[in-house]
């Protein structure tokens, strides 16, 4: 029955991979409820401790931008700096709402749309090892923000579980407060494993306590060194996806050509 969730995470990763650049109908793969300035929102999360994917809605405040739909602030952002006015208790946990196992992912969200009672759940964001959001382009666009950021440049990853990644994300400063930048942002992430080269999601964010390794690669000469460390080789990577999800009911072939790792 839980194959009702994977579903909906295989469909969005089917958009991914067919090139769709707009947001599909949010009422059907993301939105919950609306509650004056906030928004109930469905993310993908990794979590210690539970060897399946799991769904969570969390409320977000809404951001009014032109021409983007329910914006937000960064799901990265979000998850590391915890701003208030959020629904979390003393402890700092967020306030989560889970779908039953047995309910399709579109009539949950009519449903919490529809007044119907969710009991919350307590969420710490210290325990996400990796989160991902349902949207195809990053739902907050703000041109002055983006234009005093740091540069984007290749980055491989490697996992505490083995997992290498590879793409494009900002440095992190190595004395930056962990409160601010407890998640990684990678844009673009490629899953290096023995069997090849997989891509899947627009957008990983990745707790860098869920790091092992990172290396930055801003010239050819580093790119070439990094592709012979052994920690980065893709005979030393897990052959599991990091996104914990049941082997599909049968063989689907991802953007490279090549079957998904499971």
């Amino acid at each position: 029955m839980y194959l009702s969730h994977i579903e909906h995470v295989r469909a969005h990763l089917e958009r991914v991979s067919l090139g769709h650049l707009m947001d599909p109908t949010p009422e059907d793969v993301y939105l919950g409820a609306e509650e004056g300035d906030y928004f109930w929102e469905l993310v993908g999360l990794r979590l210690a401790g539970c060897p399946v994917l799991v769904l969570a809605l969390l409320r977000f405040q809404q951001l009014y931008l032109p021409g983007i739909s329910y914006a937000r602030e960064s799901l990265g952002t979000y998850l590391s700096t915890l701003p208030s006015p959020r629904s979390v208790d003393e402890a700092g946990a967020l306030t989560a709402v889970l779908p039953p196992c047995s309910q399709k992912i579109p009539l949950f969200l009519k449903r919490m749309r529809s007044g119907a009672h969710m009991a919350p759940v307590t969420l710490d964001p210290a325990r996400i090892e990796v989160a991902f959001d349902f949207r195809m382009q990053n739902p907050v666009l703000i041109p002055d923000v983006r234009a005093g950021a740091a540069p984007l440049y290749d980055h491989y990853y490697r996992t505490v579980d083995g997992h290498v990644l590879r793409g494009r994300s900002h440095e992190i400063p190595a004395k930056a407060p962990e409160a601010l930048h407890r998640f990684a942002t990678i844009s673009s992430p490629e899953q290096v494993t023995p069997m090849g080269l997989f891509r899947g999601l627009p957008t990983l964010f990745v707790n860098r306590r869920y790091l092992a390794l990172r290396a930055g690669v801003q010239t050819r000469e580093k790119m070439a060194a990094v592709m012979k460390w052994v920690p980065f080789i893709p005979a030393s990577a897990s052959a599991k996806s990091i996104l914990p999800l049941p082997a599909p009911r049968a063989p689907k072939v991802g953007a490279a050509g090549r079957k998904q790792p499971s």
